[in-house]
């Protein structure tokens, strides 16, 4: 390999992203969320996000066995979104064109989120519709509320069998103690596996203990002096899917921890989130068993008057993953810029992966409105 060029590589795909971001530091006017309806017990507020990204890649050469650099410029997640509440049930509907311009995505309207939620007590709802399923911190905060620029491999491996991400389904939900026990339990149609091959639902359930505040719990920057101490313990388990060949089914399952602190330190707020989930394929048949294991941990320290946050990122993924595939390790580190808290920011990452005899893997530079 040589050092030198690879070097002068690294430094061409910071020196790109830099300088867009140096233009992004013209201050802008954010805006909030627009609530367009209120009258007796009915609200309506409607939102939107975008997300334009500058990303660079490596990737195999067309011919040979060398790497080059793939440079896509994209609107990474365009997305309209209404809220509200009807007589005390609330609910939530989100549309989505994601990816236009993005090489190798072929964008498509979809609805990413349609739920309705019912009270049935001061402390207990059921969920219906299209939505998150309980499962991994890293799934449950917002692409809009990440760390770096994008998600990790804990939700990443478990949402390529669809046992996570979004679903349709029910559950019920419920706090105690203030919000400082959440709990959450429901069933759920698996949307990567064929209907057909389906005899039961998939049921997740999670728990979440909040020692000090109870608000936002899912994001990885808060802003103000408020502590933020939680840890969630999360499960999954689908049975009885067929398989390829009549003889053949199997079960999926995967269970997971999660933590996350973000408070006060020093003249700023320190900000440290870990996740780890394991995941089992049984197999009942031609098809073996198969195990994996994927964890993170992440530290992000928000300064400058909340306004700039370094962070570093560890993925870990190892096993038979993705299901399949080969164990590996990727580092993030990067920083956002916040110029109004989430609502308007630009974020920033560089990333290595381990094993393949690279210095510098991909670069990625994303601005956000959303409200």
């Amino acid at each position: 390999m040589n050092t030198a060029r690879s070097g002068c590589e690294v430094w061409s795909v910071v020196r790109r992203l830099v300088a867009l971001a140096a233009l992004s530091l013209i201050p802008a006017t954010a805006l909030a969320g627009y609530k367009v309806y209120e009258k007796d017990d009915q609200t309506l507020e409607v939102g939107m996000r975008l997300q334009p990204r500058l990303e660079y890649s490596r990737i195999g050469q067309i011919s040979g066995t060398g790497t080059e650099w793939q440079r896509d410029f994209m609107i990474r997640r365009a997305r309209l979104k209404l809220n509200g509440k009807v007589q005390g049930v609330s609910f939530g509907f989100e549309w989505k064109i994601d990816g236009t311009d993005q090489i190798g995505s072929t964008p498509t309207a979809a609805v990413e989120n349609a739920w309705f939620q019912y009270p049935l007590n001061g402390s207990l709802s059921t969920k219906i519709g299209l939505f998150d399923a309980p499962f991994s911190r890293d799934l449950l905060t917002s692409d809009s509320k990440q760390l770096a620029v994008d998600r990790g491999a804990v939700s990443a491996v478990p949402s390529a069998l669809g046992l996570v991400d979004n679903v349709v389904g029910f559950d019920l939900r419920g706090s105690m103690t203030e919000g400082h026990a959440q709990y959450v339990i429901g069933a759920y149609d698996n949307r990567v596996v064929p209907g057909r091959r389906q005899d039961v639902p998939m049921v997740t359930g999670r728990v979440d203990l909040n020692f000090a505040s109870t608000k936002d719990i899912y994001q990885d920057a808060h802003f103000g002096d408020d502590r933020w101490i939680c840890l969630g313990v999360n499960g999954t388990v689908q049975s009885s899917i067929d398989g390829a060949v009549v003889q053949d089914s199997l079960s999926t399952e995967a269970a997971g921890a999660d933590g996350m602190i973000d408070l006060p330190f020093g003249r700023g707020r320190l900000m440290v989130r870990g996740e780890i989930n394991a995941i089992r394929l049984v197999a009942i048949g031609p098809t073996i068993d198969r195990n994996s294991t994927i964890m993170m941990i992440g530290a992000g320290y928000l300064m400058m008057h909340q306004h700039l946050q370094p962070f570093v990122r560890f993925d870990r993924i190892q096993g038979d993953t993705p299901i399949g595939g080969t164990g590996r390790d990727i580092t993030y580190a990067g920083a956002n810029l916040y110029q109004k808290g989430h609502s308007l920011k630009l974020q920033g990452d560089l990333q290595f992966v381990s094993g393949n005899n690279q210095s510098l893997d991909g670069g990625r530079l994303q601005a956000q409105i959303d409200f």
